[in-house]
């Protein structure tokens, strides 16, 4: 390794720099640094960050583990990898390789990687058992399957208010759909059990909460990822007819909560899970 070859390299915040300069998207990042604080920092390893996006934490990890490693971004969106690669770029990265593809189907040979790395990605999985397959047939004996996921609890506050309204309506049939829509999050002993059955051990788990502010319900429900995460399924758990009267309660309960005390406030409990096969 070249001792100070970094002295004379500066980066300078111009046109390009600012069209890259986004690696810590609101959502991911909580998740991302748990993860960043907790992975081990093995040199000479081979990583994978599946469902790496627009490269958080992919250029975060290859840098922090160093050049002695070789870390591979998957991911089916391919804005998103072109943009990633953007970056890789811009911050002159030289250890990172990004593939299109799913982590249902690496491009690895057995027993190929080191550490398979996923910041939020095994909730967006259609098939987690066969991801995880996947991960364990690339992974090197005593290799380690390492992310970080949102926890049964998120939310919980908005849920409550959003249950009590469906009773107030006698929606009743919805309240199922929304429990469902609920367990949809994972426990520990879910998680534990997912690994297990596709033979790798839990050796550590971190757990951790954070929380999103917001100045009333309205605020809440205007936000963009609030939109683009998560609005669909709430509207999926009530017929279409009930749209306008459920949504307009919901924010009128959730402003007049604001004004009791000052803003709503929703948790978002998460977990560092690292696994071993």
């Amino acid at each position: 390794m070249q001792i100070l070859k970094f002295i004379h390299d500066q980066i300078n915040l111009d046109d390009n720099m600012l069209c890259c300069y986004d690696e810590l998207p609101l959502w991911s990042s909580p998740f991302g640094v748990l993860l960043l604080n907790n992975i081990p920092l093995q040199k000479n390893s081979m990583i994978v960050d599946i469902g790496c996006g627009t490269g958080f934490p992919l250029l975060e990890l290859a840098q922090r583990f160093g050049d002695s490693c070789k870390v591979f971004g998957i991911d089916p969106w391919e804005i998103a990898i072109d943009r990633a690669n953007r970056k890789k770029e811009q911050y002159r990265i030289k250890n990172v390789e990004i593939l299109k593809g799913r982590g249902e189907e690496m491009p690895f040979t057995n027993e190929y990687i080191d550490i398979v790395v996923s910041n939020l990605g095994i909730n967006n999985f259609e098939n987690p058992d066969k991801v995880i397959t996947e991960c364990f047939r690339v992974l090197k004996l005593r290799g380690k399957l390492i992310f970080t996921t949102n926890l049964l609890g998120q939310f919980d506050e908005f849920y409550s208010v959003f249950s009590d309204i469906l009773y107030d309506l006698k929606l009743e049939g919805c309240i199922n759909n929304l429990n469902n829509h609920i367990k949809k999050r994972h426990t520990s002993e879910d998680i534990k059990a997912l690994m297990s059955r596709n033979n790798l051990t839990v050796k550590k788990i971190v757990r951790d909460n954070y929380v999103m502010r917001f100045a009333d319900g309205s605020s809440f429900f205007n936000h963009y990822f609030i939109k683009l995460a998560f609005l669909q399924e709430w509207k999926e758990i009530i017929k279409e007819d009930y749209w306008d009267e459920v949504f307009s309660n919901l924010e009128i309960r959730l402003n007049k909560i604001a004004n009791k005390n000052g803003e709503v406030v929703f948790d978002v409990p998460m977990a560092y899970i690292e696994c071993e096969k």
